[in-house]
């Protein structure tokens, strides 16, 4: 072996780095959007499942009673929790509102015992909600229930624009991302078509030539993938230092699928653009080549 061929291998190997780190920096910017589209959808179902329906008793309704109707809320489908405020807490909370001592003033405390009854983000639709209040009106031990549905109709509909905006986001992403990983591999493959042509002219079937550097893009595409997610891990370990709160929305299950989404879009993004690209010298002339 002489002297210079390590030096060529090496510049070999080297010469794959701008791809690698253009494969990862551009799934870097795919992943991301998946983590502003993991949370935003976290954010809406909280938004929703703090959304508040007011269940207030009669007040000649005895405690035991109000509680079998709680222990009933709770054991319903639609029920994410459920908090009782009685008489004596309402009229605190109110007094601690107005800074004022109204019971004294009045001499008697007309609030009525209630309930503050969550619901799962998957009812508060409007027509699942008004099932939910007819539902919870039918209770004879029930005085009222109040929500205001013109906040609901506010949140429903910000989250139907925001989900449209980030699926059509997402489309545009994922079509830049295949455009550019499919160019880094066809500009990458453009400096060897002289090597496959002469492969396939001394008799090499097109399995064989192409074998070799669908393997090799099927690497680059595992090692952007990696150079991406240790990026984004990074980037979610520094969120909460920018915004605070924020890791109370994070999905280790979602983030971790969304790792593997990420590699695997770079895997077969990188493998098909080689074979296609290989293929498509394969099948010029050799004159068309230069």
């Amino acid at each position: 072996m002489s002297a210079t061929e390590p030096k060529i291998k090496k510049k070999r190997k080297v010469s794959y780095l701008p791809s690698i780190i253009s494969i990862g920096m551009v799934l870097f910017m795919l992943g991301l959007f998946g983590i502003i589209l993991i949370n935003g959808n976290k954010l809406q179902q909280y938004l929703k499942e703090n959304f508040q329906l007011t269940v207030f008793f009669k007040d000649e309704v005895a405690e035991a009673d109000m509680k079998r109707v709680m222990a009933t809320m709770q054991q319903q489908e639609y029920t994410k929790r459920v908090v009782f405020v009685s008489k004596e807490q309402a009229a605190q909370q109110f007094s601690t509102e107005i800074g004022q001592d109204f019971v004294g003033f009045l001499g008697f405390n007309p609030l009525l015992p209630s309930v503050e009854l969550f619901l799962k983000s998957s009812y508060t639709s409007p027509d699942k909600l008004k099932t939910v209040d007819i539902e919870l009106r039918r209770n004879p031990e029930v005085q009222e229930v109040v929500y205001q549905q013109n906040i609901l109709d506010e949140i429903n509909k910000n989250v139907g624009t925001i989900g449209t905006v980030l699926i059509s986001l997402s489309i545009i992403f994922l079509i830049i991302s295949i455009t550019v990983i499919n160019n880094t591999i066809r500009l990458n493959l453009y400096a060897r078509r002289f090597i496959i042509k002469s492969m396939q002219m001394v008799g090499a079937t097109h399995w064989f030539i192409i074998k070799p550097f669908m393997f090799k893009s099927i690497l680059h595409g595992l090692y952007g993938g990696i150079i991406a997610c240790l990026l984004l891990l990074g980037v979610l370990s520094a969120l909460p230092n920018w915004i605070g709160g924020i890791e109370a929305l994070y999905d280790n299950t979602q983030f971790a699928i969304l790792f593997v989404v990420v590699i695997l879009v770079g895997i077969i993004i990188s493998m098909m653009s080689s074979a296609f690209s290989t293929n498509h010298y394969l099948k010029l002339k050799i004159d068309d080549l230069y």
